[in-house]
């Protein structure tokens, strides 16, 4: 009898699952030219632009807080199980955008002005439903195929347009902050409710919650809700649509209520970083705190500044190719070149002054091929009564010059400290270090390079610049060491 119990009610939760998912509205992707993978190539490549662009904040807890409520509503997200991302920026316009592929970014404006986790929610699930349909890469298809013709276009169906990702979105406007991927058609914004709506529902929250976002979003200062406006067209029966559609998923009409996390992350967000500026103030220079005032930025993306905190706890990361795996300081973001290559660096270490990117404080990781372009005087310097060649053929003291030559080719400001050269061995093989210092003509800051490379056995290098300024790399010394210490290095994935 009990066995027929739970046979019953097993069929009749069966019976009101198909129910709810024949009466949500069924919403079809539009066709589309890129594959799945490309879609996260080309997110991959629009982020590096985008935080070179944008003041992306590097806030431990703001971002947990956003990326708990972003990955518990992916986890129950439609198409493509993509590797989503959530991250902040820190300026007061009530906006969102979503990049194909996965990568998601909220403004402060959305976490100051939401009234609930809900709220939050909301906004993110809307997000999250245009990459999951893929609105992008559509767009970028459609206008791919106005420009390439029929002809083209069946060429690149029957197979090509694999071998050739970047030339197409180039010519259809680029990566980073395209317009392809921040403006969607009324269509495509009813689609996003709709399926935005499925996923609150989905994951513990309500489609009410996407309502009530609107509402706060209408009570909103003018000059705050513009850029939502305008990057998200608003169909004038938005909201009876979504209503419509939480009746169709029988759900809860109340929204979420949970505001107690969301009152810690506002209250950090003000006490670290002050009133955050508004996308206009961002594009004439000014970030957070400056008040138009020139100085030091705290942005990644403005010019940085010249304190930072060592920080707490370390992580590890891996390198795309395989080839390395280093543990970097938690609070550093890092910014991939390629397979093989890294910048990391804390919020406000790296930025812009004048037309150059600075590093003030950070490491770039990458793997070099000595001589490949330099001149061959290089390899008189750094000769000394313990130089070695792995194997045979270049040594690694000759390709450790080659690298600096290199270095201070671009930054002639940097001169080797006499006695700093080191060799040592490092997972396993030969490795060297050496240090440079000098004044930064650019940041007008007397900054320390210390280089570490490591041979590998066709005589390439993997190596690691550590930069801070000159007064703080006896504070940084033990972050620097953790870093050296825990680099492992795997030749068969270099090979």
């Amino acid at each position: 009898m009990n066995g027929q119990r739970r046979l019953g009610a097993l069929m009749m939760a069966l019976v009101l699952t198909v129910g709810v998912a024949e009466a949500q509205t069924q919403v079809k992707p539009g066709f589309n030219l890129f594959s799945p993978e490309q879609d996260v190539e080309i997110g991959r490549q629009s982020v590096a632009e985008v935080q070179r662009q944008m003041p992306v904040l590097s806030d431990r807890e703001a971002e947990a807080y956003v990326n708990r409520i972003g990955q518990k509503l992916a986890a129950n997200a439609s198409g493509p199980k993509f590797p989503y991302e959530f991250r902040l920026i820190n300026a007061s316009d009530i906006n969102a955008f979503a990049l194909p592929g996965g990568p998601i970014y909220l403004n402060r404006g959305i976490i100051d002005n939401a009234r609930n986790e809900g709220e939050v929610a909301g906004v993110l699930a809307h997000e999250i439903a245009h990459v999951a349909l893929r609105h992008g890469t559509h767009q970028a298809s459609k206008a791919y195929a106005a420009q390439a013709g029929l002809q083209i276009l069946g060429g690149l169906l029957g197979g090509r347009v694999g071998q050739n990702t970047a030339g197409i979105i180039n010519a259809v406007g680029g990566f980073g902050l395209n317009a392809l991927f921040l403006k969607f058609s009324r269509e495509a914004e009813t689609q996003a409710d709709l399926v935005g709506a499925q996923m609150l529902a989905r994951s513990g929250y309500t489609p009410a919650d996407m309502i009530s976002f609107f509402q706060t979003l209408a009570k909103a200062e003018p000059s705050k809700k513009t850029n939502f406006l305008s990057s998200h067209p608003a169909p004038s029966d938005r909201v009876s649509r979504i209503q419509r559609e939480a009746q169709a998923l029988k759900v809860p009409a109340t929204p979420t209520t949970n505001v107690a996390e969301l009152n810690r992350v506002k209250s950090r967000l003000n006490s670290a970083y002050g009133t955050a500026p508004t996308m206009q103030q961002i594009a004439s220079g000014v970030r957070s705190g400056q008040s138009g005032q020139s100085g030091p930025m705290t942005s990644s993306t403005g010019a940085p500044t010249t304190s930072v905190e060592p920080p707490a706890s370390m992580r590890t990361f891996t390198s795309r190719s395989r080839v390395w795996q280093v543990s970097l300081p938690s609070n550093w973001r890092v910014y991939e070149e390629g397979t093989t290559g890294i910048t990391a660096a804390p919020e406000g270490g790296i930025g812009q002054v004048g037309n150059r990117t600075e590093v003030v404080y950070g490491a770039i990781i990458n793997h070099y091929e000595p001589f490949g372009a330099a001149s061959s005087s290089s390899r008189s310097r750094l000769r000394g009564s313990n130089r070695s060649v792995y194997g045979s053929g270049v040594s690694l003291e000759d390709a450790t010059n080659d690298l600096v030559a290199q270095i201070q080719s671009g930054g002639r400001h940097l001169k080797p400290i006499r006695g700093s050269s080191q060799r040592f061995s490092l997972s396993g093989g030969p490795a060297l270090s050496v240090a440079l210092r000098g004044t930064n003509p650019n940041t007008r800051v007397a900054e320390r390079v210390t280089v570490v490379t490591r041979q590998l056995e066709d005589h390439h290098l993997v190596y690691m610049l550590f930069v801070t300024p000159e007064r703080e790399a006896q504070r940084y010394a033990p972050v620097l060491q953790a870093m050296v210490n825990s680099l492992r290095i795997d030749e068969d994935a270099h090979h």
